[in-house]
């Protein structure tokens, strides 16, 4: 048998069942990330401010900084 022979095999329901389980459990794993990760920064300044609430509108700055920020670590060269 040739190195380039390999056997192909038919797609099944199974197959794209599964491969939508994976990209569900992917897509829950990346809006907990997104949400996570200014609840934490959110703790640390809890300890400083302790006015300050967990809203929305704080994950989406949140998330607009970190973006401006490497943005500007781009331009600068330091990424």
């Amino acid at each position: 048998m040739n190195k380039t022979d390999f056997e192909i095999k038919e797609l099944t329901l199974k197959n794209y069942i599964l491969a939508l389980i994976v990209f569900i459990l992917f897509a829950i794993a990346v809006l907990v990330i997104l949400i996570a990760l200014p609840y934490l920064f959110f703790l640390l300044l809890k300890i400083l401010f302790l006015g300050i609430e967990f809203t929305i509108l704080f994950v989406v700055v949140f998330w607009i900084v970190i973006v401006i920020l490497l943005w500007i670590l781009k331009l600068t060269n330091l990424m």
